[in-house]
C-alpha cells in the first residue's frame, strides 16, 4: 500500500523533469507527510499538454453519496482496477502521474511498527502511477485521485505485501495517453526493480503530530 508520502522538491525541478506547462490556478506547497485526504500535487494531459493540478487524496467515484469514500480508496490494487466500479472509468480516461520526494511504510514486529522511508537512489522525485475522478457536492466539485499498488518488489517484500507502482520517465507519455489500450497500460502495472530505491529506518516522531504510528 502506499498510505503517506513525501513531497518537497522546488517547483523548477518539478516542471523541469515531468515537462508540464504551468497554470495560474494551481497552487504548490511542499509536504513532508502527505496523508489521505489533503491536497497533493499531481500531473494530468489535456489536449496532449501536461498540466499540473492540486487533487485530494483519496478517490471520490462520480455516484458516490458523500466523500467518506475516499479514506478506503486512496489507493486501488492495479490487478483490479479495471473491473472495480470505482475506479475503472478513470482507468480507461482519467490517468495522471502522482510525484513524490518519497514515501513511508510501516513494518510490523510484534506489537511494534518500524517507519521506513524510500526513495529513489539517483535522486529524482518518484512517480506513482494515479488515477483521478470529478465528484460534485451541491455546485462545488471535488477532484481526487488514488495511487495504485500492486506486488512488493524483492526489497520492499521485506517490509510490507504492497508497494504502489512506480513509472519512469519513459512510461509517462503512454500513461498519460487517453487512446492508449488497457492491454498495454497493464504492462506498466508491476513493481519497479529493487535497484532503484533506497530504504532508510527512519524515527517515528516525525508522524507524532499527526498521529500515524
Amino acid at each position: 500500500m502506499c498510505g503517506r508520502f513525501s513531497l518537497v522538491e522546488a517547483m523548477y525541478d518539478l516542471q523541469q523533469y515531468y515537462a508540464f506547462e504551468m497554470r495560474d490556478d494551481f497552487i504548490y506547497t511542499p509536504n513532508q507527510n502527505l496523508s489521505p485526504s489533503q491536497q497533493a500535487a499531481a500531473i494530468v494531459q489535456l489536449n496532449g499538454k501536461r498540466y499540473p493540478a492540486s487533487f485530494r487524496w483519496g478517490l471520490i467515484p462520480p455516484f458516490a453519496k458523500d466523500e467518506k469514500i475516499g479514506y478506503k480508496t486512496f489507493n486501488a490494487r492495479s490487478e483490479t482496477v479495471a473491473e472495480k466500479p470505482s475506479f475503472k472509468k478513470a482507468f480507461a480516461s482519467k490517468r495522471c502521474l502522482i510525484p513524490a520526494t518519497s514515501f513511508y511504510e510501516w513494518k510490523k514486529s510484534g506489537k511494534e511498527k518500524q517507519p521506513y522511508e524510500i526513495k529513489r537512489r539517483d535522486g529524482d522525485p518518484i512517480t506513482f502511477a494515479g488515477l483521478w475522478e470529478s465528484w460534485r457536492n451541491g455546485d462545488d466539485i471535488v477532484r481526487s485521485f488514488t495511487i495504485l499498488t500492486t506486488e512488493p518488489n524483492d526489497l520492499m517484500a521485506d517490509i510490507h505485501n504492497r508497494m504502489p507502482v512506480i513509472l519512469e520517465r519513459n512510461d509517462f507519455n503512454q500513461w498519460l495517453n487517453p487512446e492508449e489500450d488497457q492491454a498495454s497500460l497493464s504492462q506498466l502495472l508491476k513493481p519497479c526493480v529493487s535497484k532503484l530505491l533506497s530504504v532508510e529506518e527512519i524515527s517515528g516522531d516525525r508522524f507524532k503530530r499527526s498521529g500515524t504510528s
